[in-house]
């Protein structure tokens, strides 16, 4: 750098000598960031207290059943609890993620776009794929973590107090470990994707919260509608309800009744929500592309 007098100044610059991360350093910094934008972490304390008064919701009934049956022998959570067992503890966490995801979708995706910050993100070794397995990534991670850790207290807990012994206790009670995660998938992915969908094209974060909430909470509704009238066809219609898909293979994974969920009631079988879920989620996986490819 010169001034007016011609004179030389030696700033000192020196070139990047640190590692190289590479995509797979980008990919991991956007769920890093990803998971600080869904808890509200280095954000204003008014942002942290909606994500961590979910959290607390989904964990600390787990905790209390273990504390109720630790201090009190004959407690069993299957018949004295208000939520039941882990079937039943699912419907509360399967309240909580769609909470979670109306706000850490749209907060994940819609800032980005307003604040320009993909330009920033298009000038690192970074592709569309990445950008979306980033945010993707960060909130499949939280709520998964919603569903999976507050069953895992109950499995683990409960078994440790089990007159069996714990390890015993393990390994016959491990189809319900197994039948939670493959629950899991279907209420976060069946959750998450019309949330994700929803947020890729909304332009206001209070919308796309409000659009998507309504979606999954009046679609039922509308299921019910398609499961009454008689038109040809109209059976198909009953697959609408977002809401319902999750509890369908929840009810299939633990041997629980159907009830009258719209779909089951007029003959589908649990894999066609199965289908549904898978696809929603592979249509949303697309649509995500298809729209960021312009700008990344």
């Amino acid at each position: 750098m010169t001034d007016d007098s011609g004179v030389v100044y030696d700033l000192g610059y020196k070139p990047y000598e640190g590692q190289r991360l590479g995509r797979s350093g980008a990919i991991k910094a956007m769920i890093k960031d990803g998971l600080r934008r869904s808890f509200g972490i280095r954000r204003k304390a008014r942002k942290k207290i909606y994500p961590w008064l979910l959290a607390g919701i989904a964990f600390l009934p787990a905790i209390a059943f273990v504390a109720f049956a630790f201090l009190w022998g004959s407690f069993s959570p299957d018949s004295e609890s208000p939520f039941g067992g882990h079937a039943q503890y699912i419907s509360l966490v399967g309240t909580v993620i769609i909470l979670f995801v109306a706000s850490a979708a749209p907060n994940l995706l819609i800032p980005d776009r307003e604040d320009g910050v993909l330009a920033v993100y298009s000038s690192r070794p970074m592709t569309v794929w990445d950008y979306i397995l980033g945010r993707v990534g960060a909130l499949f991670a939280v709520a998964a973590t919603f569903f999976i850790v507050p069953n895992l207290v109950m499995y683990v807990g409960l078994a440790a107090l089990d007159k069996a012994g714990f390890a015993s206790a393990l390994v016959n009670n491990l189809d319900d470990l197994v039948k939670v995660l493959v629950t899991m998938f279907a209420y976060v992915v069946g959750y998450g994707a019309p949330a994700l969908l929803i947020a890729t094209y909304a332009k206001r974060v209070g919308p796309a919260v409000g659009v998507y909430l309504a979606t999954i909470f009046i679609s039922p509704a509308f299921a019910e509608i398609f499961k009454v009238i008689d038109l040809p066809g109209g059976r198909f219609g009953t697959l609408v309800s977002l809401q319902q898909h999750p509890e369908v293979i929840r009810n299939w994974a633990f041997g629980e009744s159907q009830g009258d969920i719209p779909m089951t009631s007029v003959g589908f079988e649990p894999w066609v929500s199965a289908v549904f879920i898978a696809a929603v989620g592979a249509l949303t996986m697309y649509l995500m592309a298809r729209r960021y490819r312009r700008e990344l």
